[in-house]
């Protein structure tokens, strides 16, 4: 899976991590410093052994990544059942990242987007996600709907569906 995208003057391309699988480490040093800083049980070495098995589960294309032809730009991942109380709610989008350098820019639309497409080609009719902004932000304006307000792990989330 490969799609171009032209945003700004510049052709980005939206793949597959394991297809630029230079980019991992990457991936994972921003996922940590975003996300896993805050539990004291996380280190880099379990994000990298987290980030190998979910790449290798192989059930879904799991892991986006954004980049043009010298560097790694976003990412974002489907995952099943991201929440463990949410047994109903399948597929989720999760890791939605974007490289400092390049918000404010669309390209999160982009990444999402891109998710997006590809859940449709696999026949998925719905994608949930979680998100610290209660008010929804980027995920409103792109059409998700508010379904709950929860504690997840100490933060409190909305979680979010958009029908595809």
């Amino acid at each position: 899976m490969s799609s171009f995208y032209r945003l700004n003057n510049k052709e980005w391309r939206s793949v597959l991590l394991t297809d630029v699988p230079q980019y991992k480490p990457t991936v994972i040093a921003w996922y940590f410093d975003a996300w896993g800083r805050r539990d004291p049980n996380n280190t880099l070495e379990s994000y990298t052994q987290k980030l190998e098995t979910f790449i290798q589960d192989g059930s879904i294309p799991a892991h986006f990544v954004i980049c043009d032809d010298e560097r790694l730009i976003a990412t974002a991942h489907i995952r099943k059942r991201e929440i463990p109380s949410y047994v109903d709610y399948e597929y989720w989008l999760g890791g939605v990242y974007v490289d400092s350098n390049y918000r404010s820019q669309g390209v999160a639309k982009i990444v999402v987007n891109s998710v997006i497409e590809e859940a449709k080609a696999l026949g998925i009719t719905a994608l949930y996600l979680q998100t610290e902004d209660l008010s929804g932000g980027l995920y409103a304006k792109l059409g998700w709907k508010k379904l709950h307000q929860i504690n997840n792990k100490g933060c409190e989330v909305i979680v979010m569906v958009k029908e595809l």
